[in-house]
């Protein structure tokens, strides 16, 4: 348990603040690689959801502790070879998973075949990449995320990290694909969400003064291998 619940903690601010930008449900939410159920409740949570939680996991002790703590419908399979009825989910979840996974592009074609039309599909993974950062960048994108509500058009502001996601999740059958990438910080102070922005999506939301801070601060960065979050959604 504290295994799992390790692999998700870092994901999970970012999983949180995207779960709030989401439609509500209609249908049964999937969550694919549920383990032993440790993000459940906070699925319950943030989408108010009184339909069922179906949980499926190829791990068949984890799945057996989410059926002792009585947190999900727990479903034994692959996530290649789904065994669901087509159009018997209102979502999917996908955390921490799409990365182990040995034919991404199966696996998303099927989940698209089992979520309902008008559904979503939620996608949160990690990564490495090379992206302009400094001590500066993330104060202005703390200082942004401390002002102001975070919107959908700031969290998927679908920089360069994130556009391989896109692309596969549009070739897998989905549509309305957004995507965002998040900076990963250690430590207290470290602000839970921190979203790479680009200039265009700065420009069309912030103000001329905020335009004028992040290309400072562009400016002044360098280059960093950068642990990150990447989130996409679709439907």
């Amino acid at each position: 348990m504290h295994r799992i619940d390790a692999l998700h903690e870092p994901l999970t601010p970012v999983l949180t603040a995207i779960l709030a930008t989401l439609p509500p449900l209609a249908g049964p939410l999937l969550d694919v690689g549920c383990g032993a159920g440790a993000k459940i409740p906070l699925l319950r949570a943030k989408m108010n959801h009184t339909a069922p939680l179906i949980g499926l996991d190829c791990d068949l002790p984890a799945l057996q502790e989410a059926v002792m703590a009585d947190r999900l419908l727990a479903v034994a399979g692959d996530a290649h070879a789904l065994p669901l009825r087509t159009a018997s989910c209102g979502a999917a979840v996908c955390s921490a998973v799409l990365g182990l996974l040995r034919d991404q592009r199966t696996a998303l074609r099927e989940l698209r075949r089992v979520v309902r039309p008008g559904g979503w599909i939620l996608i949160v993974t990690a990564t490495t990449a090379w992206t302009p950062w400094s001590a500066q960048m993330r104060s202005w994108v703390t200082r942004l995320c401390e002002r102001v509500e975070m919107p959908g058009s700031l969290l998927f502001a679908t920089p360069e990290p994130a556009a391989d996601l896109a692309a596969l999740l549009r070739e897998s059958g989905w549509s309305e694909v957004r995507t965002g990438a998040f900076a990963i910080e250690a430590g207290s102070d470290a602000p839970p969400v921190l979203p790479l922005l680009t200039r265009e999506v700065v420009e069309r939301h912030l103000t001329p003064v905020e335009v004028q801070e992040y290309d400072t601060v562009v400016a002044d960065a360098g280059i960093e291998l950068l642990p990150l979050i990447l989130a996409a959604t679709g439907t």
